[in-house]
């Protein structure tokens, strides 16, 4: 539609009324693709329909607040009306912040009855959201998501850890030579990091439930760029102890390591496939960054071989796996910008996701959603819709985030 046509049915829905009016300007959203009741629509019938019915007890009628909250934060349900035709119903009773949540069907078969019992009702209430959402979708809930990355807030560089919405931000490092390149394990209860307290970068542990802290190896050499497979068991990450830096896997039990690589050039960013068996990494060779997949030997005397990946890029940094393998972010540099990229693995058309300075791409763990950095702020990206929204603005320069997988 031309502007002069457009102009002339906005006139004409003046002219006829507040419901004429209405009803052309869903015509005229559907047209030029800004959705509308037809887009609404579209999303009751696509999403599951949940319910919340009844929390009994004396904190209920808050947690089933919060609860709504956290299930319409998903963007995983259409949360329904009580008179509303449903697929799922949650319900239960909260008392003193404890709770106990019911997920039933549409035929009132019970999925699950469980209680959780954490100090606050905030964090149980997210605990809830993930189960119900795992049990219906089979993916992951980001509810008790985190999220670690780097910023100079402090005035030099510190790991701080904060939820999916980027709420909850505290530091986890006060290291006074700074910390960088943080990994998440898998359940959140450890970051690995890189220090400089020695002189050189070496990789080390943080607990963050009961706070110690030690090395990965008792190697000499540095290590840093480290990435925690998906059982949590091994540590990949790049040690120079023999002479030229490799990608090594550490064994977290034995503080043992294996050299999985054997490059020409500067490794760096290992990140795991999640059947646990492939590790993406970049290595500049002098000729610019590339991508490189090696095979991780799954017992002692096993040959690794290693490949190159092409992208159709010649600067390639950061690659992360997508959490069911498929695909790989990666940032590139394009039109002499960084840019944030995908691509299915192993061939596909790179899709660009942002391009302005973004970079540090990470997945969140169902897959939906990529967080990055541009210009040291912190964003998160719908995949599905393309729209991103801001989580860390104003909190120094931020970079290198970490979706725990």
């Amino acid at each position: 539609m031309n502007a002069r046509a457009l102009l002339l049915t906005l006139a004409l829905a003046a002219c006829h009324g507040t419901q004429a009016e209405a009803g052309i300007l869903d015509t005229v959203r559907g047209w030029i693709g800004l959705g509308g009741k037809n887009k609404s629509a579209e999303s009751k019938k696509t999403m599951p329909r949940i319910l919340i019915g009844t929390f009994t007890g004396g904190t209920g009628a808050s947690a089933q607040q919060a609860l709504r909250k956290e299930l319409l934060d998903s963007r995983e349900f259409f949360v329904a009306g009580a008179e509303e035709k449903i697929d799922y119903t949650v319900e239960g009773s909260s008392i003193g912040g404890r709770v106990t949540g019911r997920l039933r069907d549409a035929k009132g078969k019970e999925l699950f009855q469980r209680s959780y019992a954490a100090p606050g009702l905030d964090e149980n209430l997210k605990a809830l959201t993930d189960d119900v959402i795992y049990t219906i979708t089979g993916r992951p809930g980001l509810a008790t998501s985190r999220i670690v990355f780097v910023s100079d807030k402090s005035g030099r560089r510190q790991i701080y850890v904060c939820d999916a919405e980027g709420g909850e931000v505290h530091q986890v490092t006060h290291d006074k030579h700074g910390a960088v390149s943080p990994s998440l394990s898998p359940d959140s209860s450890m970051v690995a990091f890189t220090s400089y307290r020695s002189g050189f970068p070496i990789i080390r542990l943080l607990d963050l439930n009961v706070g110690w802290e030690r090395g990965v190896t008792d190697t000499p050499g540095s290590s840093f760029g480290s990435a925690f497979s998906p059982d949590g068991t091994h540590l990949a990450a790049v040690m120079s102890f023999i002479g030229n830096p490799e990608i090594f896997v550490s064994d977290l039990s034995s503080n043992t390591a294996a050299c999985v690589s054997d490059s020409i050039g500067a490794p760096s960013s290992p990140s795991w496939n999640p059947d646990g068996k492939h590790i993406v990494f970049s290595n500049d060779d002098g000729s610019g960054p590339k991508l490189y997949i090696v095979e991780v030997p799954q017992k002692e005397g096993d040959a690794s071989r290693l490949f190159r990946w092409r992208t159709g890029y010649h600067f390639c940094t950061d690659p992360e796996w997508s959490p069911d393998g498929q695909s790989i972010a990666f940032t590139i540099r394009k039109g002499g910008e960084w840019t944030v990229a995908i691509k299915p693995y192993p061939n596909g058309s790179v899709r660009i996701v942002q391009a302005s300075g973004a970079q540090h791409p990470s997945w969140s763990p169902n897959g939906h959603f990529i967080t990055y950095v541009q210009h040291g702020e912190l964003f998160v990206h719908d995949l599905r819709s393309g729209n991103r929204r801001s989580l860390l603005r104003g909190f120094g320069h931020i970079t290198e985030p970490r979706w725990m997988r």
